[in-house]
C-alpha cells in the first residue's frame, strides 16, 4: 500500500512538473548555499589548524616582554638590499631599500632572553620535554656589488632538528644545513638567495664577518598558507609569521651568533615542548615561576591556546554562515508549502472519488506528505550535488584572492547526510498543513466541487 501511494505521489509530481520543478528550485538554493558555505568554512579551520599542528599544539613559545624588533622596520616585513648592478637597484619599485651610509640600519631596542638557563628551566618544570632558543637582528649584508641590510635568524641545533614547524617547515633545498663543525656556514631562505644573485658556495659578508652560503631554503609553508596570519591578530600573531616565514632571512646557529655579535642579537625566544597528556594551562604557570626564578620577565605563547581560539572564531562564523544559508531554504519550503495547498485546491474532487472508493484520512494524508516529502528529497540531492561543485569552484577563487595553494573545501559524512535527510524532512513538513486540510475534505463536497 505505501508503494501505491508513493507512485501516485510521483506521478501527481510528473503531472505538474514546471511547478514541481520550481519548488524543487526553492530547495536547491538554500541547500546548495549551505553545503558551499559549510564545506568552505571547514576547510579553512582544517587547513590552519593543520598549521598549528605542523608547529605542535605541545609547543609553548617564551618571548621577552620588552625589546622586540622594532616592527615599524621595513627590513623585518623581509629582506632589504640595496646596490647596483647592470644600472639596476636589485629590489627596485618592490622593497624598501635603506643603502649603508644613508641613514644606516633600522633602529632597534636592545634586550634579549640571554640570561634564561635552559639546563636550569627544565630542572624546575619537568614537564619540559624539548627546548630550543632563537635570536634575531639586521644586520649589514654584503654580496659582491650589492649591500643593505638583512634579518639574522640565529636558531639554536635543537630548535632547526625539533621545532623545525616554527621555521616554516625549515627544508633544505640546495646544498645543506647548519652545521656546528662549520663555523663560518650561511643558510639563506629563498627569497634572500634569489635577491642577492648567490648560490651554494659563495661567500657573503654579514655584520663584517665573511661567511660562505652552504644551503638554501625551500619556500617556507606561510608562503604557500598564508591563512593563519590572516586570521590572527595581534602580538602572537607577529611572533608566529615572523619565525614561519624564512624566505626573507639568513640563518646562522645560535652559538656561533652570540659569539661573533655578543652586543648586536635581541629578542631572543625559547621554543618549549610539553609532554604529551599534561596540561598546557598549569604547565605555563610552571614555566612563568621558573622564569622568574631566574630573573626574567617573559610572555608565554602557547600553539594550543591560540589554535582553540581560530577554532572558537571559525566556529562561530560557520554558524553564522549556515544560518543565513538557512533562511533561503525555509523560504523554499514555504514556497512548497504555497505548491502543496494550491495541488489540494485543484484536486479536491479527486480526493473526493478516493474517499468515496474506500480511501481513509491516513491515506489522502499520506500521499500529500509523501508528494512533498519527495520534491524535499530530490532539491536536497540535486543541491548537495551543485554544492559540492560550488565548494570547489568557490575555493579556488578564494585561494587565488588569498595566495593559498593548499586550501580544499571539507565534506564531513555529516554535512552530506544531513542535508539530504533535512531536505527531504523539512519537505514533509512544509506539506503537513496542506496534506491534513486534504484528509478533513468532506468527500460529498468534494465530489460536488468543480
Amino acid at each position: 500500500m505505501s508503494f501505491n501511494l508513493a507512485a501516485l505521489a510521483w506521478r501527481n509530481i510528473r503531472s505538474r512538473r514546471a511547478r514541481s520543478w520550481l519548488t524543487i528550485v526553492g530547495i536547491l538554493i538554500g541547500t546548495m548555499a549551505i553545503v558551499t558555505l559549510i564545506s568552505i568554512g571547514t576547510g579553512v579551520e582544517n587547513a590552519v589548524l593543520q598549521q598549528f599542528k605542523d608547529i605542535g599544539l605541545d609547543v609553548v613559545l617564551l618571548t621577552p616582554q620588552e625589546g622586540v624588533v622594532d616592527h615599524s622596520s621595513a627590513t623585518i616585513a623581509g629582506t632589504s638590499m640595496s646596490g647596483r648592478t647592470q644600472g639596476k637597484t636589485l629590489g627596485e619599485g618592490s622593497l624598501s631599500a635603506k643603502p649603508l651610509g644613508e641613514g644606516g640600519a633600522p633602529q632597534m631596542r636592545q634586550a634579549g632572553s640571554a640570561g634564561l638557563d635552559p639546563a636550569q628551566l627544565r630542572r624546575d618544570v619537568p614537564e619540559v620535554t624539548q627546548i630550543g632558543q632563537i635570536a634575531t637582528q639586521v644586520l649589514p649584508v654584503t654580496a659582491g656589488d650589492l649591500a643593505g641590510f638583512v634579518r639574522v635568524m640565529a636558531p639554536s641545533q635543537s630548535l632547526t632538528t625539533q621545532f623545525a614547524g616554527l621555521l616554516g617547515g625549515f627544508e633544505v633545498a640546495q646544498g645543506s644545513g647548519l652545521d656546528p663543525a662549520n663555523a663560518n656556514g650561511v643558510l639563506l631562505g629563498a627569497h634572500t638567495a634569489q635577491e642577492m644573485g648567490v648560490s651554494v658556495g659563495d661567500t657573503i659578508t654579514i655584520g663584517g664577518n665573511t661567511f660562505t652560503v652552504v644551503g638554501i631554503l625551500s619556500p617556507s609553508r606561510q608562503t604557500h598558507d598564508g591563512l593563519g596570519s590572516d586570521l590572527l591578530n595581534g602580538q602572537s600573531a607577529e611572533v608566529f609569521h615572523a619565525l614561519a616565514n624564512t624566505d626573507d632571512a639568513v640563518f646562522v646557529l645560535y652559538q656561533q651568533a652570540m659569539a661573533l655579535w655578543p652586543d648586536r642579537f635581541m629578542s631572543s625566544m625559547i621554543a618549549i615542548r610539553i609532554r604529551s597528556g599534561i596540561s598546557v594551562t598549569d604547565t605555563i604557570a610552571k614555566i612563568n615561576t621558573a622564569v622568574a626564578h631566574q630573573g626574567l620577565s617573559m610572555t608565554p605563547i602557547s600553539t594550543q591556546a591560540l589554535a582553540d581560539n581560530v577554532q572558537k572564531t571559525l566556529g562561530m562564523v560557520k554558524i553564522v554562515l549556515a544560518s543565513i544559508a538557512a533562511i533561503s531554504l525555509l523560504v523554499g519550503a514555504v514556497g512548497m508549502m504555497n505548491t502543496m495547498y494550491t495541488a489540494v485546491l485543484e484536486r479536491t474532487r479527486e480526493i473526493g472519488i478516493l474517499k468515496s472508493i474506500g480511501a481513509k484520512d491516513r491515506q489522502i494524508l499520506g500521499i500529500f506528505l509523501i508528494d512533498s516529502g519527495l520534491m524535499g528529497l530530490a532539491g536536497g540531492i540535486i543541491g548537495l550535488v551543485t554544492g559540492v561543485a560550488a565548494s570547489f569552484v568557490g575555493t579556488a577563487l578564494l585561494g587565488k584572492w588569498m595566495a593559498v595553494t593548499t586550501f580544499s573545501p571539507s565534506f564531513p559524512l555529516w554535512l552530506l547526510v544531513g542535508v539530504v535527510w533535512f531536505s527531504f524532512v523539512l519537505g514533509a513538513l512544509a506539506g503537513i498543513w496542506p496534506a491534513w486540510h486534504a484528509a478533513r475534505l468532506d468527500p460529498v463536497k468534494a465530489l460536488a466541487s468543480e
